[in-house]
């Protein structure tokens, strides 16, 4: 939809007349052997992006991989935001504003692993933090196949996440033959021996227990007394030495999809006039066909909600309707129905206007059936949301009911778009993007899981929540520690106090192992000593 299928003007662009993000500047030309088959040459700043991948593929390893929570993430965000610009920088690339946006995305969305831990946000923040800082490469080095955030957003992302870094995947090491070939490091003897015994580690480390494993008996003593030394060390050594190992696959992808972006190199697989050629030729269902579908969809959707009219919109005014005397029941009954009713409408929306045989544009019937579908899914996302609405009044909030309204909020500034799209010409896809990061951003900076466990603890205290939920403190981590001190002092309920302080003291035992660690956090050291405090 914009668009589903892109203005003819688009189409016809060259590809150094794009524009990258509404910014004004123009795509540096990319032929297609620059863009797929040229051989890497190294220079002198490849060469110590090469060197330096190692340290971000070590840094990666430790501090976020097998965690993703702490300062830890947050430094190695910086330090490799810091690094990959300076690279840029160095090579002379032109970032757009749209670059500066995803950038700002990757550093705000790193900042909340170390404010806040955001249990009932794992894993979508660290995925969506992965995922924009791949983006932002692209979007920065001019390598969009539209030139800008587009309804080609997959294939975008296929090219970041996999066709690129693995194109460039042995990259790196022509960039490390450079810097211990030149005279750019005087002791390149010391790099070549380094890197010898570290490779020999590695290689050691896979055959010595085939070794072992078909020795008779004299060889084993030799490594066993040899690890019994290395044991003395403790379990540490063998932690680092698998994250060093691990560090290689990682910084060789790291320098494959920054250099190999910068490079260009790797990046034509799918070409513009070619890709949308292909997306032309979709355009084989009868409008026939089409204007049946929708219309029996709206039909369907006007007829169900007339004949429940009382039943259907009791939610907005709070009240139960005649027959239903459990909150609960009647809040849940239909609620996830409803949502995949509104998924499956934008998805038809979606296929019916990228595979019709007309465009939008030229078809007033198609607009008409566009705007009246996602008209109707307003209604039933407004529906859904008065149900979950009247569902918290009765039984408080917790993160399976925020996380539903926001998705319930997304998808209607999404219905919002396609109305608005069948008078305006914009990107829908670009405004889904959009929204949905700055909308994610926003509640990872707003500490989700803390808001929901004050608003319980302000109910529970204030009368209006008949019972207070402590496995929503669990759910929320150190962040509950605050509500959960206010209802301790409060309350009367002795039993509850008693579920309250094991909580607060299994918080305390956490947040004092984390201490000082890559996963600790702002919020942790902060509940760490109120617990402290309290109770001592």
């Amino acid at each position: 939809m914009d668009e589903l299928s892109m203005n003819k003007n688009d189409t016809a662009l060259s590809p150094d007349a794009l524009v990258l993000g509404g910014s004004g500047e123009r795509a540096p030309e990319v032929s297609v052997l620059e863009k797929g088959q040229a051989p890497f040459a190294a220079d002198r700043r490849d060469s110590y992006l090469a060197l330096f991948a190692f340290v971000l593929g070590f840094l990666f390893a430790r501090w976020v991989l097998f965690a993703w929570q702490g300062w830890g993430v947050t430094l190695f965000t910086l330090v490799f935001c810091g690094s990959v610009t300076w690279y840029m920088q160095k090579k002379g690339v032109q970032v757009p504003r749209a670059g500066w946006f995803w950038l700002a995305v990757v550093l705000l969305l790193g900042l909340s692993f170390s404010l806040w831990t955001n249990n009932g946000l794992a894993p979508l923040t660290g995925l969506l933090l992965f995922c924009s800082a791949v983006y932002w490469i692209l979007c920065a080095t001019g390598l969009l196949i539209q030139g800008k955030t587009s309804d080609l957003l997959l294939l975008d992302g296929y090219n970041a996440l996999l066709v690129i870094p693995f194109s460039n995947f042995g990259c790196q090491y022509k960039g490390l033959a450079l810097l211990g070939s030149s005279k750019l490091v005087r002791g390149r003897q010391v790099f070549s021996i380094a890197l010898g015994l570290f490779l020999a580690f590695i290689v050691a480390a896979m055959v010595l227990p085939l070794l072992m494993a078909a020795d008779s008996g004299g060889f084993a003593k030799i490594i066993n007394g040899l690890l019994d030394g290395f044991r003395g060390l403790g379990e540490k050594f063998w932690e680092t030495f698998w994250q060093l190992v691990l560090a290689v696959p990682i910084a060789a992808y790291i320098f494959g999809l920054v250099a190999g972006s910068v490079h260009k190199r790797g990046a034509g697989l799918f070409e513009k006039d070619t890709t949308m050629q292909k997306i032309s030729g979709l355009r084989r269902l009868p409008m026939t066909t089409v204007y049946i579908l929708m219309g029996f969809l709206c039909t369907l959707y006007i007829v169900f909600i007339g004949s429940q009219t009382p039943y259907f919109f009791s939610a907005f005014a709070g009240q139960r309707p005649e027959g239903w005397q459990v909150y609960s029941e009647y809040a849940r009954s239909g609620f996830f129905e409803l949502c995949r009713i509104a998924v499956i409408n934008l998805l038809v929306l979606t296929a019916a206007n990228i595979m019709s045989q007309q465009h939008r544009r030229n078809c007033m019937f198609l607009k008409l059936l566009n705007a009246l579908l996602a008209l109707l899914t307003l209604v039933l996302i407004a529906t859904a949301f008065s149900k979950m609405a009247l569902y918290i009044g009765a039984y408080g909030l917790s993160m399976r009911r925020l996380l539903p309204c926001v998705f319930m909020i997304f998808m209607a500034v999404i219905c919002g778009g396609v109305i608005a799209l069948q008078k305006w010409s914009f990107s829908i896809t670009r405004l889904a993007v959009g929204a949905g990061v700055i909308m994610f951003c926003m509640l990872c900076l707003a500490n989700p899981d803390s808001l929901v466990a004050r608003y319980n603890g302000d109910r529970y205290l204030s009368g209006t929540l008949e019972s207070f939920d402590v496995e929503i403190l669990y759910r929320a981590g150190p962040a509950g520690v605050d509500s959960a001190l206010g209802i301790y002092e409060q309350t009367n309920d002795p039993a509850l106090q008693f579920e309250l302080k094991e909580y607060l003291l299994a918080q305390q035992q956490q947040a004092e192992q984390l201490a000082g660690e890559p996963g600790d956090s702002w919020e942790r050291a902060r509940a760490r000593h109120s617990i402290s405090e309290y109770f001592n």
